[in-house]
């Protein structure tokens, strides 16, 4: 099994040897030697593994771990670590990660376990890249109409400003601007914010959904939603992540755990974040109302 595989290892020597078992077999091997070149390196392109030590010199790979376990297609993840720290990696595999080694390792065990986790990545992606057909079409229609004519429209980039209306029929207008830093109304919303929005209210209405067919009364909840916008040199960009932090108030007669549990089971059901081609993470708090 050939593979696009992601290096995260601070050791030169450790490095060299994933390369020197790993470079002959075909794979595209790529190597970041810290967690900031590896968050890097995630941003840009995509990964069929990562070789993940658990002991950056800048943060710890459990970190990277959790983020990339929020994307559309995760790569496998085999962490690496210290024999004294073997317990931490067992743990690691049930929070996702597919398997570890513990150092010093041979080149055999090394191989097995790539090739292995090659053979689960394959599996996963070909699952998510055969969506469940669709029973039922929606379609959703709205008007965006400008309204920054300011007499010379579009003459130069100072010369308008960028405030529209979203509108549909049936509902309360939208006044919507750009960011501020692109010259847009801070007291309008802008698309990046209505794009959080989105994934943010989504995950909600499921999560509320799923807790009242599971029996968990939820009286309060909030959600301080963020996301992260990257811009390039070249005045384009994407989004690299958002991240939802819910804090979920349930009756004293619900189970906390199943509480937290749900919400998984609504990021895996949300239209918008299953519409996205960049993590969407939550880290959401339950507590039972006194």
């Amino acid at each position: 099994m050939i593979g696009r595989i992601l290096i995260v290892e601070d050791s030169p020597s450790l490095a060299l040897t994933f390369r020197l078992h790993l470079g002959g077999l075909g794979h595209a091997i790529f190597q970041a030697n810290d967690g900031k070149e590896a968050l890097e390196l995630l941003t840009q392109q995509t990964f069929d593994l990562i070789l993940l030590d658990l002991e950056l010199p800048d943060m710890s790979g459990v970190d990277i771990l959790r983020l990339v376990r929020g994307y559309a297609r995760p790569p496998a993840v085999v962490v690496v670590t210290a024999r004294s720290s073997a317990q931490q990696a067992e743990a690691l595999v049930l929070e996702g990660a597919f398997d570890y080694l513990v150092k010093p390792f041979n080149g055999p065990r090394l191989v097995t376990t790539v090739n292995n986790a090659l053979g689960y990545a394959a599996l996963q992606h070909a699952r998510f890249a055969r969506p469940s057909p669709a029973t039922r079409t929606h379609r959703y229609g709205v008007a965006v109409t400008w309204t920054g004519n300011m007499g010379s429209g579009t003459s130069h980039y100072r010369a308008y400003n960028r405030n529209h209306i979203i509108s549909t029929p049936g509902r309360p207008p939208i006044p919507g601007s750009s960011d501020p830093l692109f010259l847009g109304d801070a007291t309008r919303w802008n698309p990046e914010q209505l794009l959080v929005a989105a994934v943010s209210a989504c995950h909600k209405l499921w999560y509320l959904h799923l807790c009242a067919e599971a029996g968990v009364v939820v009286t309060d909840y909030e959600d301080d939603a963020e996301g992260s916008m990257a811009e390039t040199a070249d005045g384009s960009g994407h989004f690299t992540a958002i991240v939802l932090h819910p804090r979920v108030i349930i009756s004293p007669t619900s189970d906390p755990k199943r509480a937290r549990h749900l919400h998984e089971a609504a990021h895996e059901k949300c239209f918008i974040a299953n519409s996205l081609n960049f993590p969407v993470r939550c880290e959401a708090l339950v507590m039972v109302d006194a």
